[in-house]
């Protein structure tokens, strides 16, 4: 079940898009999530929802993110509109003010500056920014740990990382001698 607050901050997201419910859709609903939490434990040590999230096609999702919707839907909260052709994408508008109560000024910014990257870019690309080799490495419906995005980013082998790494294997071979 998701927390209190995965849930304000999915109807905090949606509402942000108020004035242009069509440029969010699934794909950037889930990213600006992901991307929240994931700069929040990178920065503090701790997401803002505690939320799973799971490997898909279109990179990770929130486990909860269905049943969370769908309960802000039948609480009145949300309305969701499905996509009418191909290239449309679903639409979450805001019924009214979300609460966000359970939600800091710290972690509303967050989410706002997050939404702000992701509304930037198409929502393929935002996709294709989230297939690293953590999300590679997992399988199709796999949780996605967040601690496992701090070694997401490649790091680069410099001389003075290869001068160590010399060190260490010889040190290894006298000990084995």
């Amino acid at each position: 079940m998701a927390t209190e607050k995965f849930k304000a901050l999915v109807h905090f997201i949606v509402h942000e898009c108020q004035d242009n419910p069509s440029k969010l859709g699934a794909i950037r609903l889930n990213k600006a999530l992901w991307y929240t939490d994931v700069t929040a434990y990178r920065s503090a040590g701790a997401s803002v929802t505690n939320e799973a999230y799971v490997k898909r096609k279109m990179g990770p999702v929130p486990s909860h993110i269905l049943a969370t919707v769908s309960e802000l839907k039948a609480e009145g909260l949300l309305h969701v509109t499905e996509p009418q052709s191909q290239y449309d994408s679903r639409k979450y508008i805001s019924l009214v003010e979300p609460d966000t109560s359970s939600l800091s000024e710290d972690e509303m910014e967050l989410a706002k500056a997050v939404l702000s990257a992701v509304l930037g870019v198409t929502a393929n690309a935002i996709s294709e920014m989230t297939h690293d080799i953590i999300w590679e490495a997992a399988s199709e419906g796999e949780e996605i740990p967040l601690h496992a995005t701090l070694a997401s980013d490649r790091g680069t082998v410099t001389d003075e990382v290869k001068d160590w790494a010399r060190a260490i294997v010889e040190e290894k071979a006298k000990q084995a001698a």
